[in-house]
């Protein structure tokens, strides 16, 4: 029985069926024309065990770049500000699992998040819907409840926008695939963000 060649390059056989084509393809233009070429559907196997790999290496990335992190930040003597850092990685997480957005969207997200919690009250663009869901949805009802301290969650969240400003890369995504690899989908939960403020069980 003869296989099929390979739809995109015509040469290789064909060893996997394409959801998003319906035809065989090669491992090798699956993995080269993914997300590109092919528009993949989410409940495809190739693509979501490779985006699985993907996060774990990017994660491993962010854990090395954060442990440098904590280290100035602790010869700074702001080590205290960590645990505000992983608090707000972890709101961001929660809110990446539900919707995917770019390190650039995250950047401007934080840096909304900032404006907001300035007692300067100062003219903005409308904010994306990223930032509206981290903001005004999620972390401010926590400050205003008293939960969350308003000053240093501001001071991180200038930190976490500067520092992603100069992690960012060519890949729009290093920065967003490593937090979701850190922070795996908690089980099935309502709507809402649900974090734990810093200090707390």
């Amino acid at each position: 029985m003869t296989r099929d060649r390979c739809a995109l390059c015509g040469e290789r056989v064909g060893d996997r069926r394409c959801p998003a084509l319906d035809k065989s393809l090669c491992s090798l233009c699956c993995g080269s024309h993914r997300g590109k070429v092919v528009r993949c559907p989410s409940d495809c196997t190739y693509g979501r065990q490779a985006e699985e790999r993907l996060r774990e290496k990017r994660a491993q990335d962010l854990e090395r770049a954060w442990a440098l992190w904590y280290h100035n930040l602790a010869s700074a003597g702001s080590e205290g500000l960590w645990p505000h850092v992983e608090f707000l990685a972890e709101a961001l997480a929660t809110l990446l699992h539900r919707g995917l957005a770019t390190d650039p969207e995250v950047e401007g997200a934080l840096r909304h998040l900032d404006q907001v919690l300035s007692p300067v009250v100062l003219v903005s663009t409308p904010p994306s819907p990223l930032g509206r869901a981290l903001a005004e949805e999620g972390l401010l009802p926590l400050v205003k409840e008293g939960k969350v301290d308003r000053e240093k969650l501001r001071k991180v969240a200038r930190a976490l926008s500067d520092w992603l400003a100069a992690y960012r890369s060519d890949d729009p995504l290093r920065f967003v695939r490593g937090l979701l690899g850190l922070f795996p989908p908690r089980p099935q939960q309502p709507q809402g963000l649900i974090v734990r403020p810093p200090g707390t069980a």
